[in-house]
């Protein structure tokens, strides 16, 4: 896919960052009449969702009974294509500046006069969070994975997953879905996740292995057995393993936001929960976003960008209406 052309002619909304939020917020936008530039360095777009888990059933996405994640980047991708904006991709946003008309990005390309910016960063630049135990981590690459790109890969191999939320329950279901003889390993009693996650995992087949730990992996080039110590009682079983995945959640990096004096706290930007507002002209919208009662959902981050959006509508055209009215009402805006 080709990017857009550099330009300095001023975009109504830029918006920073290509998955779900993003996607979902350039359709909006171009319902609300505003020229966008969407700008994602990697070099598609998705975002996590495209990246990590392009095979992984989604079951709470509204209109999707289940939905895999490469799916629904590509539904995405056209709906946000109807607005005709301007995606820049492999082009990262490393400079925001504020001018008399608005801001300036500057990219790793080029830069661009803006009148407004919407930041769907996720939880910027991410990376897997290892064990901690150096008796696993260094079989990572090995036979220790942090995602599944093809679940039926799996078939008929011991697999160890580790993890409590709903990832690693997901995770666990779908390879033991797809014949692989599949152990989940958590450390506490409880899980993070969801019901009925737990509930599909228990259908499946996976055998829960609840206040335990895994504490080294034997073989030679790569894992055979895996050691898992139960916290309650000391006792150590060895397990045969020949994969593992550390479905352990993902370490957020946004230090380019806040490199912008932009207000962060300890689970992402902080925004007016009426208008999704950071600053003036400044808006979040996704998993990037922190307020009171905050739900991290790819349908929340959908409702969070048409808010957005809506607000900096007002903002940038005071004479226009928060409420849109309904999309099936907008013609051909709608179904272009």
């Amino acid at each position: 896919m080709q990017t857009s052309p550099a330009s300095t002619d001023a975009t109504d909304l830029a918006i920073i960052g290509g998955g779900p939020a993003g996607l979902y917020a350039a359709f909006y936008a171009g319902l609300r009449a505003l020229r966008v530039r969407l700008f994602e360095a990697l070099p598609f777009l998705g975002g996590q969702v495209a990246a990590l888990y392009p095979e992984k059933r989604i079951f709470d996405v509204g209109g999707f009974p289940d939905v895999r994640g490469a799916e629904l980047v590509s539904r995405l991708e056209a709906q946000a294509r109807r607005g005709t904006p301007a995606i820049h991709l492999e082009e990262a946003v490393v400079g925001l500046e504020r001018t008399p008309d608005g801001f300036l990005l500057t990219t790793t390309r080029g830069r661009y006069a803006v009148r407004a910016v919407l930041l769907s960063v996720g939880v910027g630049r991410f990376a897997p969070k290892p064990l901690g135990e150096p008796a696993v981590d260094r079989w990572s690459g090995h036979g220790v994975r942090h995602t599944v790109p093809h679940a039926e890969d799996f078939a008929h191999r011991d697999c160890l997953v580790v993890g409590g939320g709903d990832s690693a329950l997901d995770w666990a279901s779908e390879l033991a879905e797809a014949g692989a003889h599949v152990t989940l390993v958590h450390r506490r009693e409880q899980f993070r996740a969801v019901e009925s996650a737990l509930s599909r995992a228990e259908a499946a087949g996976v055998r829960i292995l609840r206040s335990s730990v895994l504490e080294a992996l034997e073989g030679d080039a790569r894992p055979e057995a895996a050691r898992v110590r139960d916290i309650r009682s000391g006792i150590v079983q060895t397990l045969p393993c020949s994969e593992v995945v550390l479905a352990l959640g993902f370490a957020a990096d946004l230090s380019l936001v806040r490199s912008w004096g932009l207000p962060l706290d300890g689970r992402g930007i902080v925004v007016a929960p009426d208008t999704l507002a950071v600053a003036p002209g400044i808006y979040a919208a996704g998993d990037a976003t922190a307020y009171p009662g905050k739900l991290k959902l790819i349908a929340t981050a959908f409702g969070e960008a048409a808010l957005a959006v809506s607000a900096c509508k007002q903002a940038l055209d005071p004479g226009a209406h928060l409420q849109a009215g309904h999309s099936s009402d907008l013609g051909t805006a709608a179904s272009g």
